[in-house]
């Protein structure tokens, strides 16, 4: 009989300890999807946006895209951070974070853009 007790107590404690968690979890990723959504708001910048943060075109900004994959596609590999931007239905979404983060790397590599590609000195 107390062995019958001892598994039901067991059985309750896993249980209880597993809800217990389970809602700690749940609120500690409500917490960060909040952050999240916070900060993609604060950072995200449409391809307007990004040219005059860098204070440059947007064509400019088009033609990096196009130079990084090309010499990607041509040589299989990139030296470095790539231009940090995704693409969602046809628009730009760039991070400010990430643009002061490559901005940094090409500025201490002193890369240099021009039609004949990247190079760095």
């Amino acid at each position: 009989m107390k062995i019958e007790y001892s598994v039901i107590i067991l059985a309750l404690s896993i249980a209880f300890s597993g809800f217990w968690i389970g809602n700690a979890l749940k609120q500690d990723n409500a917490l960060k999807s909040d952050n999240v959504e916070m900060t993609l708001t604060d950072d995200t910048l449409s391809i307007s946006e990004a040219a005059a943060y860098l204070k440059i075109s947007e064509d400019s900004i088009k033609r990096i895209i196009k130079i990084e994959r090309v010499t990607l596609e041509q040589s299989g590999s990139f030296d470095g951070m790539m231009f940090p931007y995704s693409k969602i239905y046809d628009q730009y979404v760039f991070s400010k974070k990430s643009l002061d983060q490559w901005i940094q790397e090409k500025v201490i590599t002193q890369s240099v853009y021009s039609v004949e590609g990247v190079q760095s000195r």
